[in-house]
């Protein structure tokens, strides 16, 4: 049995695996540390896999964090194309799938997610989109097609239309609930995304399901019969915690971590999206799958692994840029009393900021094309929990600078 050792073990190449790699080797420059991917691609940049990537406006090579030359230093070992399938807790030694051993002093699992797959009749060849590979795969069936459709109208489902839009490929997207990006923003805001959309030529079916593909026409719940050439689904993904199963660490929708992103097991650590996490803001439990919390969890747990000590105190924010729009949003957008809008809200030449506040207090955002100084402050807020009761009514002037909000 082949065995290696080292301090640190990172399993995992997303976002949060880079980005603890990256903490590890600044903080600990002197220690062994061996990452461990089933990608067989060093690490890269996923969210130009639905946008510029996609559409051809991105080089490869862009796509990727470092040169490869940065993976070949003395005390880093990347091992690709493998898998972790347990970890004796006690020992602290990884398994790997080809029976391979690695000891280790702290670990962590950040091995993400991967696509919700759909069981429908006639849905085995419809494309699924994570992977650079899969991006490849879907450029190529795109580049022979003129109609596709598309299963989820989550960020996935609605930034591939709009590249595909782009490029020529008449898109539908089908969508089992009633308004698209219902996890991320409410009703009305979604109405006036949609309609922007609409007016950019991606057509939506909503409050349907696709029952069945039938070669080049899908079959949804009300009956409708659409023709396409090409069929993708996006309905989220899963979090990959069949390693911490294995292992007799704690899951339960993700797996279970404390404030310093410890698991169960002592000296493992989880990161990104896979790690359930309780938000003090909140009040609750929660699983991010956003790519700034997988950064911020990443390098969190690495200064904890080094012995930091440090508290997760973080507000996830998510973004998209479609078509000619960009969209940020952060904190609770969805748990409420009351909101105040600030700026254009409308379709056709959208620039709005709905900021949305409980209790007198600024809980979070959805913004349009707005100044980055503007949600600066809103991130402040947020942070800070600030009552601004008696300014509120000031918040959708144009005029007042919400700056004047932080005095």
């Amino acid at each position: 049995m082949r065995e290696k050792s080292c301090d640190y073990l990172i399993i995992g190449s997303g976002i949060a695996g880079y980005n603890a790699l990256k903490e590890l080797l600044e903080l600990k420059p002197n220690s062994k540390i061996i990452m461990v991917s089933s990608d067989k691609y060093y690490p890269y940049d996923r969210p130009p896999l639905s946008k510029d990537y996609l559409r051809g406006e991105m080089a490869r090579e862009k796509l990727f964090f470092e040169s490869e030359d940065f993976y070949k230093r003395g005390n880093l070992d990347v091992v690709l194309n493998r898998s972790v399938e347990r970890i004796d807790t006690d020992s602290k030694e990884a398994v790997l799938n080809d029976g391979s051993v690695i000891s280790f002093d702290r670990a962590l699992i950040a091995s993400g997610g991967r696509p919700r797959r759909l069981s429908v009749p006639g849905g085995e060849n419809a494309l699924y989109l994570r992977t650079l590979d899969d991006c490849d795969g879907i450029r190529e069936v795109a580049s022979r097609s003129r109609n596709a459709l598309i299963i989820g109208a989550g960020f996935i489902g609605v930034e591939v239309a709009s590249s595909l839009t782009t490029l020529g490929v008449r898109t539908t997207v089908v969508e089992v609930m009633p308004y698209i990006w219902n996890t991320f923003v409410d009703e009305k805001v979604s109405m006036v995304i949609r309609q922007y959309l609409e007016g950019k030529g991606i057509s939506f079916i909503l409050n349907e399901s696709v029952r069945e593909i039938q070669g080049k026409a899908a079959i949804t719940s009300g009956g409708k019969r659409l023709e396409a050439d090409m069929f993708l689904i996006a309905v989220g993904i899963v979090p990959n915690v069949e390693v911490a199963q294995k292992s007799g660490i704690q899951v339960d929708n993700g797996i279970i971590v404390n404030e310093y992103l410890e698991t169960s097991a002592k000296d493992i650590y989880a990161a990104g999206d896979i790690a359930n996490i309780f938000d003090p803001r909140e009040g609750r439990r929660k699983r991010i799958e956003h790519w700034n919390n997988a950064e911020y969890t990443g390098k969190l747990a690495a200064r904890n692994m080094a012995g930091n000590g440090e508290a997760y105190n973080f507000i996830s924010s998510i973004w998209s840029d479609i078509f000619d729009i960009h969209i940020e949003s952060a904190g609770e957008t969805r748990n409420y009393d009351e909101y105040v809008i600030r700026g254009r809200f409308n379709s056709d030449n959208p620039n709005f900021n709905v900021i949305y506040l409980k209790g007198g207090i600024v809980k979070g955002y959805v913004a349009i094309n707005r100044d980055y100084g503007e949600l600066e402050v809103l991130n402040k807020l947020i942070k800070e929990g600030k009552d601004v009761s008696n300014k509120k009514n000031s918040l959708a002037d144009e005029g007042f600078d919400l700056k004047e909000l932080l005095k």
